[in-house]
């Protein structure tokens, strides 16, 4: 009698976890996948992260016209679903909205520029991998985390383009000297830093090293020390208020060096219109994408992008595409929506994306960081490196009484 009991409680207890196995199988596949978009839709940093969420949007479009991501684990087609999230270009409120996306929506990753830098800690906390564009902080990616991953160059590779343009000029027309305005934030001071490791190690010296912050109104001193100091090249990294001031100003002064580089404030979409040509000539490396560079797909984006707004793609819209193009193929190489297994495909991914070849280090940063720099003139963006568009290059900028 014993035995006939126990034989049907192993039976019972067979059965029951045969039903949940089979119910864990039979798990409907969700209705689509979320990923959590955030950027500054409003605010000084609006028109990098309006740029970004146009290419996210557009990106998912293009995937989910044929059905969406293939996932092992449903063995079908689920299409994206961005939810995007304004930070109204201050930092932390990146946080909140990370964490909203996390626990109300269930995201299975995190995209977004510059003042999503603010929220690696919760992506870590997490377990969300996130993707960030517009945003060089290397040291986002000294610290050991597992989940922040960036397809753009970061500080370092920026500095070197920089130089490496300069040394593209001929040896006899080369500047020698170099300005650095160096902006009082945690990434202000390591561009700055990175600008000055570089001058060091090519043949060029820095002859003014000024310190300025944030919303600062008067340029003249900083800029009348790089006049007297006879500084042939500016090398600064100023939010978009502050490098239209200084622009200004530089006019005003009459300073006229041989080349002006501004990181950052030059990559906003108004710099043409606002500045006309007190804005030309001037240099920026980074977000690293231009709609001419013909990456992969680049003409296809570029024609939608002038469809739907009228212009040719922004310079964050082919890194924000990318971004998503890349959670893509990990995920359909995960071929789980389980985030951990989507951080370790992004570890072991190398595709070509509209913004070029992607692979990761093990620190989140690109092992192929694109080269690609532009150069305002006429009010509008020319693509001046890599070398092949290095003719494009205006240099020396020509004196103010010229233009």
């Amino acid at each position: 009698m014993k035995t006939k009991l126990l034989f049907y409680l192993i039976f019972s207890i067979v059965l029951i976890q045969t039903f949940a196995l089979s119910a864990i199988a039979a798990s409907p596949a969700p209705n689509s996948i979320p990923i959590g978009a955030v950027v500054s839709l409003s605010g000084i940093f609006s028109s990098l992260g309006n740029q970004a969420k146009a290419g996210y949007e557009m990106a998912a479009e293009d995937i989910n016209r044929t059905g969406g991501i293939f996932v092992k684990e449903y063995d079908k087609k689920i299409p994206l679903e961005v939810i995007v999230q304004d930070t109204e270009s201050i930092p932390m409120k990146a946080v909140s909205r990370m964490e909203w996306l996390y626990t109300e929506k269930k995201v299975v990753a995190y995209v977004g520029e510059g003042v999503m830098v603010n929220g690696q800690g919760t992506a870590e906390k997490n377990k969300i991998p996130a993707i960030i564009v517009a945003a060089p902080h290397q040291s986002a990616h000294e610290r050991g985390l597992k989940y922040w991953f960036s397809p753009a160059p970061k500080s370092p590779d920026i500095a070197r383009f920089v130089y490496d343009i300069l040394d593209s000029i001929p040896e006899d027309k080369r500047p020698k000297t170099v300005a650095i305005f160096q902006e009082n934030t945690d990434w202000g001071i390591e561009m700055a830093e990175y600008f000055k490791k570089e001058t060091g190690q090519r043949a060029y010296k820095a002859v003014v090293h000024e310190k300025y912050s944030q919303m600062t109104r008067d340029w003249s001193q900083m800029i009348m020390s790089a006049k007297n100091a006879g500084a042939e090249v500016i090398l600064s990294s100023p939010i978009t208020p502050d490098a239209m001031l200084m622009m200004r100003q530089i006019k005003e002064l009459d300073y006229n060096p041989k080349a002006l580089v501004i990181i950052r404030g030059a990559e906003d979409v108004s710099w043409g219109k606002a500045l006309g040509p007190i804005g030309d000539y001037v240099i920026r490396s980074g977000p690293s994408w231009h709609y001419t560079a013909k990456t992969q797909n680049s003409d296809r984006l570029d024609a939608a992008h002038q469809a739907k707004f009228g212009r040719h793609a922004d310079i964050t819209t082919g890194p924000g595409y990318a971004s998503i193009q890349i959670l893509a193929a990990a995920i359909e190489k995960a071929g789980t929506l389980d985030t951990t297994k989507i951080r370790d495909a992004m570890l072991t991914i190398d595709i070509m994306t509209v913004g070029g070849r992607v692979k990761f280090h093990p620190n989140g940063t690109a092992v192929y960081p694109g080269p690609e720099s532009i150069q305002w003139q006429k009010g509008v963006e020319k693509l001046i490196w890599p070398k092949e568009f290095r003719e494009n290059l205006v240099y020396p900028i020509p004196p103010w009484k010229e233009r």
